[in-house]
């Protein structure tokens, strides 16, 4: 089959705690590693957007496994390719928040296509640009954690996403 690449957003569950997050991260680079699977999850304005990148049928049961996973609603599958190089090579997940990195006109332009939430008006092309934008922002992280160092410094960042998310 080679391998895969698919692309997906989704809005997080209203009530999503940062120590929610933060496991999601930690089983998600465990067993994305064990499978030969990379990508790079984002997260903002309560919306997430992720790149899952590996062996076809893994990634298959990978994303059919978050469909279910209860910390999202509404998954809206922007891309599905196959025979494609890899992106992420050696990042089980990379992660990022959003709005620390709001200036990065592929941010923006997620972030505001979030105030309404019209998965289908941000597409394939915008999300790859998206995500290898915030891949250039992680550049020197270490792959097996790579989390990019303005989120990074950001706890209160992260606090105060979560909060807003959880208002909502």
């Amino acid at each position: 089959m080679g391998d895969m690449v698919k692309i997906y957003r989704s809005k997080a569950r209203s009530g999503l705690s940062e120590a929610e997050v933060d496991s999601l991260l930690a089983s998600s680079r465990r067993n994305n590693h064990a499978l030969g699977i990379g990508g790079m999850l984002l997260f903002g304005g309560g919306c997430f957007l992720q790149i899952l990148e590996g062996p076809g049928p893994a990634v298959e049961r990978v994303y059919r496994r978050i469909l279910g996973d209860p910390r999202h609603i509404d998954a809206v599958l922007l891309y599905n390719g196959k025979g494609e190089p890899r992106r992420f090579v050696g990042w089980a997940m990379g992660f990022s928040l959003l709005e620390p990195f709001a200036h990065i006109r592929s941010v923006a332009e997620f972030l505001g296509h979030d105030k309404a939430y019209h998965p289908t008006s941000f597409g394939s092309d915008a999300a790859l640009r998206l995500l290898l934008d915030l891949r250039r922002e992680c550049r020197g992280s270490d792959a097996d954690h790579a989390t990019c160092a303005l989120a990074a410094r950001a706890p209160d960042a992260a606090e105060t996403v979560l909060r807003r998310t959880a208002a909502s």
